[in-house]
């Protein structure tokens, strides 16, 4: 038995050196692989927000009447889809259609009554300037009435002062005298009844002018005053038509109504109340926020990131990739706002919604095992 032995003992003896370099040349190169892997290897840091939330690219738009009244209908509801312009509510607007009415009824008579009073002034124009004309002709008369009568007067008179000469030297009857002196008397009456009546007729003419001209600027001023009125009625028409609309209110987007006020039919809203919220259809985007301590110069755009949503594990449902596109220069609250672009569809059996919460996860360097841990040592030392 010793025999045997003692050859697997010098076997043994002989196989150990053999075995030994053989573990520490594997040792060697495992070492030398981590220590490859531990330079050149490179590891990707990420940034996390648990404050994220999706949202619609677009502002969401308030639905607010321009005009304060008595709601008479509404035709808002969660969820309903609408189109810019859609009619949503309705306040009552009878008075100001009453007014309208009232005010398109008195326009229609403006133009009517306008041209009643140019037809007068057109007409009082044509008779002010035949009665110039009557007038300048029967005084013309009345005057060359006047010089006949002015030289049959000094006929008749010289005609009585040769009858008195003749008669106080006997050559006529003393009667023939008087009857001649009662002749150049009535002659001279005449002549005077004839001047007297051309200053009548050019004062009635004159007096005639006057009244004309006060009657036409009197016409003038009621025109002015019915075209000021014309005026005002039309702007009157056109507020009450601008109140009228402002008493409809539309969707400002199309989009989704999101949010709806405990406001019923029959109560009195006031202008600018918020009635509901629209979403804008648009496209979805990530917005959250980070610790500016962590992500001021290291969270740029074009950055991969990745959301998972709240109440969606990840390892069922996966996650949506996205994408950094803009990182605010401006903190808020003390925190960093980051939108990111998400792909629609990325998750099978979850519609991305307005509102969805979770948690983003941004790429933001690639170093080195060795980097990270000789960061990490010095991050420790300070």
């Amino acid at each position: 038995m010793a025999t045997p032995f003692a050859r697997t003992h010098n076997a043994l003896a002989r196989e150990t050196p053999r075995l030994a370099l053989l573990a520490l040349a594997v040792a060697a190169a495992l070492l030398a692989v981590w220590l490859l892997w531990f330079t050149l290897a490179s590891v990707t840091l990420y940034e996390v927000s648990t404050s994220a939330r999706l949202e619609v690219g677009t502002v969401p738009r308030a639905v607010s009447p321009a005009q304060s009244g008595r709601m008479i209908a509404t035709r808002l509801s969660i969820g309903r889809r609408v189109t810019a312009g859609d009619v949503l509510v309705s306040l009552d607007a009878e008075p100001q259609r009453l007014r309208l009415a009232e005010a398109e009824r008195r326009m229609l008579d403006y133009p009517r009554r306008l041209a009643s009073l140019d037809r007068e002034m057109a007409l009082l124009g044509d008779a002010d300037s035949a009665d110039r004309s009557s007038a300048a002709a029967a005084t013309r008369a009345a005057r060359a009435r006047a010089t006949e009568a002015d030289a049959a007067s000094r006929l008749a008179a010289d005609i009585a002062r040769r009858h008195v000469e003749d008669s106080e030297a006997g050559g006529v009857s003393q009667a023939d005298a008087i009857r001649a002196r009662a002749d150049a008397r009535r002659a001279a009456a005449v002549r005077d009844a004839l001047a007297e009546d051309a200053r009548r007729i050019a004062t009635e003419a004159q007096s005639r002018g006057g009244r004309n001209s006060a009657r036409r600027e009197e016409l003038e001023r009621m025109r002015l005053a019915l075209a000021d009125d014309q005026a005002s009625t039309t702007a009157l028409a056109t507020q009450l038509r601008i109140d009228i609309a402002g008493r409809v209110v539309r969707a400002p987007v199309s989009g989704i109504v999101a949010d709806v006020q405990a406001v019923a039919p029959g109560a009195i809203v006031v202008a600018g109340q918020r009635l509901a919220t629209i979403l804008p259809a648009g496209d979805l985007i990530v917005v959250a926020a980070f610790d500016p301590a962590n992500g001021l110069g290291r969270i740029r755009p074009g950055q991969r990131a990745t959301l998972r949503l709240a109440g969606y594990p990840w390892t069922e449902y996966g996650v949506v990739p996205a994408r950094v596109e803009r990182v605010a220069g401006e903190l808020r609250d003390g925190r960093m706002r980051v939108e990111l672009s998400a792909a629609r569809g990325a998750i099978r059996g979850v519609a991305l919604a307005h509102g969805l919460a979770g948690s983003v996860e941004v790429a933001v360097e690639h170093v080195s095992p060795a980097r990270l841990l000789m960061r990490t040592a010095g991050g420790a030392l300070r």
